[in-house]
């Protein structure tokens, strides 16, 4: 995509279109602003530069490049295509690894704040980027092991914010370094043990933690 914007405000240029460049930079110099803060879910901002700036560049493409940019975008969506229709649903595929271990009431599980929608528990808990969540989740955690219950964690929990399925894909700012994760410096003494898992997925894999 970056590739057909330099292409077209490569051939704008050479054609000396000032007031469409004027245009177009006007209508991005505002998104760029807007956008310099990162945080999940970008959704709004990506569909507004898509829906208009996108196509308004791809429309004053000559005719041979225009069809090559549809069916490169064409060709690069497949693997999403095949994602979203041949794969079983993520959340789903959790849910049943979750079924697996067959949690009692007693029981603790740690998920993160990105499962939240798709997987919801009487005795859960979520992991996210708020440190008082933080602080209550850490202590009950030891509070529940105190009382020789189990403590469930997915692998997700483990490494947020990084490495967490969106979709039946890794949100695009979640692939940071999973060494930097939220929960890494507490479950350094912790003992993990792998309870239930999927080999192909392994981010969906479900710890006891002892």
């Amino acid at each position: 995509m970056p590739l057909i914007i330099l292409i077209a405000l490569i051939i704008l240029l050479r054609k000396k279109s000032w007031k469409i460049l004027f245009l177009i930079f006007s209508f991005l110099f505002p998104f760029f602003l807007t956008a310099r803060f990162w945080y999940g879910g970008l959704y709004g901002r990506y569909s507004a530069f898509i829906a208009y700036g996108l196509p308004l560049i791809i429309a004053l493409l000559p005719k041979k490049i225009y069809w090559l940019a549809v069916i490169s975008v064409m060709i690069t969506f497949i693997p999403t295509f095949s994602s979203y229709q041949l794969i079983k649903p993520i959340p789903l595929l959790e849910k049943q690894l979750i079924e697996k271990v067959k949690i009692s009431n007693q029981d603790l599980l740690i998920l993160s704040d990105y499962q939240r929608p798709q997987l919801t528990y009487s005795n859960d808990l979520y992991i996210n980027s708020n440190g008082e969540d933080y602080k209550k989740i850490v202590q009950k955690i030891d509070q529940v092991l105190m009382k020789n219950r189990r403590v469930f964690i997915s692998q997700q929990a483990i490494t947020f914010p990084y490495l967490q399925y969106d979709g039946q894909m890794i949100h695009i700012i979640s692939q940071g370094d999973k060494n930097k994760a939220l929960l890494r410096n507490f479950l350094t003494n912790k003992q993990l043990v792998k309870i239930a898992e999927e080999q192909r997925f392994p981010l969906l894999t479900i710890y006891q933690i002892k």
